[in-house]
């Protein structure tokens, strides 16, 4: 009788694994959707691209809604596909970020911009502080004491 509680145990655990890892194996990327068809015993897997959609706006905009109320800009900014436009005010020399500054006199936050590409630090390198630059990427965090943070997903 025993036997038969564990084998039933085994069976139980097991199922519940493949539950959980079905449902954790759902969570992939926000970009792409997976779409699997069955035809005649061949299963296969269709990939599909949905395009990121960035709101334009510029720095001087982002600073303004910070100073007003940081929670809002919170709202607003964090976790969105911007396109960012701005002045150029400092470039790493280790190449990790560059940031921008809105058009104002003696502005010291804005938004600090983190590049992931050679690709990226080889368009960073024609560039030159106070040059206007329009970026594409995901704002990642919003403070009032050190501005913004984008991840660039594009140059120009």
């Amino acid at each position: 009788m025993k036997k038969k509680h564990t084998v039933r145990n085994v069976i139980i655990v097991v199922i519940a694994l493949v539950i959980i890892v079905s449902a954790l194996g759902g969570k992939g990327s926000k970009n792409s959707n997976s779409k699997t068809n069955t035809k005649a015993g061949v299963e296969t897997v269709e990939e599909t691209t949905v395009a990121i959609e960035y709101a334009p706006c510029n720095v001087s905009e982002m600073m303004s809604d910070l100073k007003a109320n940081a929670m809002n800009a919170s709202d607003k900014y964090k976790g969105k596909y911007l396109e960012v436009t701005g002045k150029l005010s400092n470039i790493d020399s280790s190449g990790k970020y560059i940031d921008l500054l809105p058009d104002e006199d003696f502005a010291i936050i804005g938004v600090q911009c983190y590049i992931k590409s050679d690709e990226q630090k080889d368009a960073i390198k024609k560039m030159a502080i106070g040059d206007t630059v329009t970026l594409k990427g995901k704002c990642t965090s919003v403070g009032e004491v050190l501005g913004y943070t984008l991840d660039i997903d594009s140059i120009g």
